[in-house]
């Protein structure tokens, strides 16, 4: 029997931008699951790019290049490996995430709408912030992976991510300027793959869109993901996740913040917020982003 194919689903973007929430309710969906934040697989992809350079440094003397092995061939099989590993074991994350859902904060319902019950699930959700940083490297391990930008308001943002330890203990920032910093790297991130890769491969949702008019914005997410409605997707909404519970007078202290960083995050928050995304693919971006890749593998390469 033939592995199915590796068609994973990566939602990108800020901290504290609904990324949870997102993936949760895609994974409501009868053919996809939700993964926990997964963290390790763009640091993986680089160190499948360092080990093809040493098993392919010396042309007929080193195994890759003997034997012919492209580089692109190598991340796929690795790809394929994985997303069968994933698919394998689904049950076995049903089974501990039932376990520990009052630890982990999860409702029986979605728990249950989440599992292999409610639906074949051959296709898995991962809502890795830090991902946005990695998306040449997964679009090397998944080839046939589709991204969704979610983008927030970033005055939102920074406010979520300033109080975030309030409710979990962990600090994701150590002030406001951290965090503006940090919106501010993911989103451009976001932004250059979309135009690297254009709107087949990456799709941008507002999270205002999502909130606002959840079913057209979630009709419009699975159509790209090729997958029909299920209305079941908009259930999470109802009660989101990872809260941070903003106190509705809590202020952010804009004035402890270089001010050139605060006008530049508000204007590229308003460009965002806006715009469409571009139609077209442009190359000079997937270019950047290839060399950027190729620049860390080298780098970190030369370490070892």
């Amino acid at each position: 029997m033939q592995p199915l194919p590796a068609r994973p689903v990566f939602v990108v973007g800020s901290p504290r931008s609904g990324t949870s929430i997102l993936t949760w309710c895609l994974g409501h969906h009868p053919n996809l699951f939700p993964v926990p934040e997964s963290n390790w697989m763009g640091d993986f992809a680089v160190n499948v790019a360092i080990a093809y350079r040493i098993g392919a440094a010396r042309n007929y003397y080193s195994i890759l290049s003997a034997m012919d092995i492209p580089d692109d061939e190598l991340f796929a099989t690795f790809g394929r490996s994985i997303n069968d590993l994933f698919l394998r074991h689904r049950t076995d994350l049903e089974r501990k995430r039932y376990a520990n859902r009052i630890e982990l904060k999860l409702e029986p319902s979605w728990i249950k709408a989440a599992s292999t019950a409610a639906g074949p699930k051959t296709r898995w959700v991962d809502g890795t912030p830090e991902y946005s940083f990695h998306i040449y490297g997964l679009r090397k391990l998944f080839p046939d992976a589709l991204f969704i930008h979610l983008v927030r308001d970033v005055r939102a943002v920074v406010r979520s991510m300033v109080e975030f330890h309030r409710v979990t203990g962990i600090q994701l920032v150590a002030n406001e300027e951290e965090a503006y910093r940090y919106w501010m790297r993911t989103v451009g991130a976001c932004l250059l793959a979309e135009r690297a890769y254009g709107p087949a491969v990456l799709h941008r949702v507002r999270y205002t869109d999502l909130i606002e008019h959840p079913e057209p914005t979630m009709r419009s997410l699975l159509d790209f993901l090729g997958e029909p409605y299920a209305e079941r997707c908009l259930e999470p909404l109802e009660l989101r996740i990872n809260s941070s519970i903003v106190p509705a007078d809590f202020e952010i202290n804009d004035a402890a913040v270089n001010p050139t960083l605060v006008e530049q995050g508000t204007r590229l928050s308003a460009e965002v917020e806006t715009t469409r995304q571009p139609a077209d693919v442009s190359p000079q971006a997937a270019d950047e982003m290839q060399a950027t890749f190729r620049e860390l593998v080298k780098h970190l390469a030369t370490q070892k």
